[in-house]
């Protein structure tokens, strides 16, 4: 090979990886997965944060069902505000920003946003999340900030056309294998036949 043409091709090669070693960190990550997350074994929950009903599955979840199949089964979150509901769109938003800083601090704030429904509004929705904010260091300029943020918002959009393909008509929706599971107890009953064949 040519001294010049090397010289070329090595010289692409640095700032090809200059480029790729000082790229921001992505917020396009996947949906927020709790239990196993590299499981074959996968329960897709489509979520509404304002809905009562994804309240108590989440409540089941959280107490019952992942302590239970966590180790063997990955359990994915995704965001399905309804259209009829006034800050679940925006609480969702919320949520993946605090994803970006800890999955943990993401799970926290549905979790209080499941438990006070009945105390969120529109009006008072940000100063809910600054209080809720405040012990982990993240403040209220950073919270309005990711308003700004399309990747975040396209997060939340790309889970309702997800949702839209699985044929989602209601929240929540718990999908395993594809079928959806209209009880706990029948969830459960198919996470333990999947586990006892080792699958």
């Amino acid at each position: 090979m040519k001294p010049a043409l090397l010289s070329i091709l090595l010289g692409a090669a640095l700032l090809a990886l200059t480029a790729f070693t000082a790229a921001p960190k992505s917020t396009t990550s996947t949906d927020p997965i709790l239990g196993d997350a590299h499981s074959k074994l996968r329960v897709i929950i489509y979520q509404d944060l304002e809905c009562p009903d994804c309240a108590q599955w989440h409540q089941i979840f959280k107490s019952q069902i992942i302590p239970r199949f966590g180790k063997q089964v990955g359990f994915e979150f995704r965001d399905y505000p309804l259209p009829q509901h006034q800050w679940s769109f925006n609480a969702s938003v919320l949520a993946r920003f605090f994803d970006i800083h800890s999955l943990k601090i993401g799970m926290a704030w549905r979790d209080y946003c499941f438990t006070h429904q009945n105390d969120l509004t529109p009006a008072n929705l940000m100063d809910t999340a600054a209080r809720f904010a405040h012990p982990y260091g993240i403040t209220r300029t950073q919270l309005e900030d990711a308003f700004a943020n399309p990747d975040l918002f396209a997060l939340v959009q790309a889970d309702q056309r997800r949702g839209g393909h699985d044929n989602v008509q209601h929240t929540p929706t718990i999908l395993f294998n594809g079928t959806e599971a209209k009880t706990p107890q029948q969830l459960e009953l198919w996470l333990a036949q999947a586990v006892e064949a080792g699958h």
